[in-house]
């Protein structure tokens, strides 16, 4: 089993957070996990569009590449107008496939690109698709013990997680994992989205881990329908020390804008 794959394994710089991000337009705390697979690269190659490619790889397995899960729930769903935090009340479930460090054919900098996800809110599949091109889907989103499971709205199954706790729960402020950081440095890259019509929108996760509590899990996605198409069923180990469930995080989105690839 291959070890995280970071940004020091790929070549292409990444787009300066500072000088792009527009001011983040909504936010909502965060209960669950963030994992990370390595998968052979012809395998990921065959879930972009033809416009992007994946970054080289220069680590000690350049035939892999890894692609990443985030599942859990959401609440406290909010509106950010003019820096003012506006409650709406909402709590909803969503799952995100993400491939890191991609790059567009015609550019070089590192973003992550978003194939796939699923939302049991119906407004946040309409804006996700409208606005960002994250290519969101309607599904029912549950825990059943140790398992998060997700199947259709009609009630067929698309992928289920199995969660084996590894440690106690911990700060994740001053957490020490390199891994950690790792991973927290692919999300603070772009998030590439396609829109119905082709074109090409960017946006900025913001997570904040000032009052979240993290701990390091393990877990196995098993792909067991068309969660993408081209993307047969499939079991999905995680990376050793690349699952990390976090609580009460906050995430905030930006306004989707134009991509400098």
């Amino acid at each position: 089993m291959t070890a995280f794959l970071g940004k020091s394994s790929f070549v292409g710089p990444p787009v300066a957070v500072g000088t792009t991000k527009g001011s983040f337009v909504s936010q909502a705390r965060f209960n669950g996990c963030i994992a990370a697979s390595n998968w052979a690269r012809g395998d990921v190659e065959r879930l972009l569009p033809p416009e992007l490619a994946l970054a080289a790889n220069v680590s000690s397995t350049p035939d892999r590449h890894p692609v990443l899960f985030v599942f859990g729930d959401l609440s406290d769903g909010a509106v950010i107008a003019g820096g003012r935090v506006i409650p709406l009340g909402i709590a909803y479930q969503e799952f995100a496939l993400a491939i890191p460090f991609v790059r567009h054919r015609r550019g070089n900098h590192l973003h992550t690109y978003v194939p796939r996800m699923y939302s049991s809110y119906l407004p946040a599949v309409w804006s996700g698709n409208v606005n960002y091109g994250l290519a969101k889907r309607s599904a029912t989103m549950r825990w059943q013990g140790p398992f998060f499971v997700l199947t259709t709205d009609a009630g067929s199954l698309v992928l289920h997680i199995a969660v084996e706790t590894q440690q106690d729960w911990s700060r994740a402020s001053s957490c020490p994992l390199p891994e950690f950081g790792a991973m927290r440095e692919i999300f603070s890259m772009p998030v590439v989205g396609r829109k119905g019509s082709g074109a090409y929108v960017c946006s900025y996760f913001g997570w904040d881990f000032e009052d979240a509590l993290l701990r390091l899990v393990d877990s196995s996605i098993s792909i067991d329908g068309p969660v993408v198409e081209n993307l047969l069923p499939r079991r999905c180990p995680d990376v050793p020390g690349g699952t990390f469930e976090v609580r009460g995080m906050i995430w905030r989105l930006s306004w989707p804008s134009r991509c400098r690839f």
